[in-house]
This record gives structure tokens, C-alpha cells and sequence, in this order.
């Protein structure tokens, strides 16, 4: 693989873009695990109320590198701090984006 001085500064200017959208979106705040977790949730819910299952958010791209205690830990965390909420009736494996 060759690195391009160009390719690398457009990288950097698309991460600082990145950065500047998650502090504006409150994200900053969270650990990367769980940015990642959000991400994922946000490209499998196509509508405010769907339902994402946990076999989908670990298998994402965004998720698929974790170990699964890190995994089991930033969903805990995002559960805690109610951004994910379980579907109705349901503990765990079927999550809701709480916006």
C-alpha cells in the first residue's frame, strides 16, 4: 500500500469533520465503543421507532471488530444512560434508538 500525501490529508480533513458533527451532535462525551453502537443503530434504523436486533449491531461493520465483553459493555452503557432502550416486553436482543 502506498501512502499519498493528498489521500491523507482529504483522511484528516474528513476526520476532523467527523469530530466537529459528534461534539455538535452531544457524542463527544461517549467512548468510542459506543459511538460505533450508535452508528451502527443509526444505519439499520430506517424510522424514529425501529427496532435493531443485537446478532445485527455485533455483526455490523462498526461493531464487528469488537471483543464481545467491550461489546456487552458499551451496549450496557447505552442502556444505562437510556440512548437504547430495549423493544417493549423485551430485556435484551431487540434495541430502539431513544433520540
Amino acid at each position: 500500500m502506498t501512502l499519498d500525501l493528498q489521500n491523507l490529508k482529504k483522511l484528516a480533513q474528513l476526520k476532523s469533520v467527523i469530530l466537529s458533527m459528534e461534539k455538535d451532535f452531544g457524542l463527544a462525551d461517549m467512548s468510542e465503543q459506543e459511538r460505533l453502537i450508535i452508528s451502527a443503530m443509526s444505519e439499520f434504523s430506517n424510522q424514529e421507532e425501529a427496532l435493531v436486533t443485537s446478532r445485527k449491531l455485533r455483526n455490523s461493520v462498526y461493531c464487528e471488530s469488537l471483543s464481545a465483553p467491550t461489546y456487552h459493555r458499551a451496549l450496557k452503557s447505552l442502556l444505562d444512560k437510556k440512548i437504547l432502550q430495549p423493544a417493549e416486553g423485551r430485556k435484551t436482543g431487540l434495541y430502539r434508538l431513544c433520540l
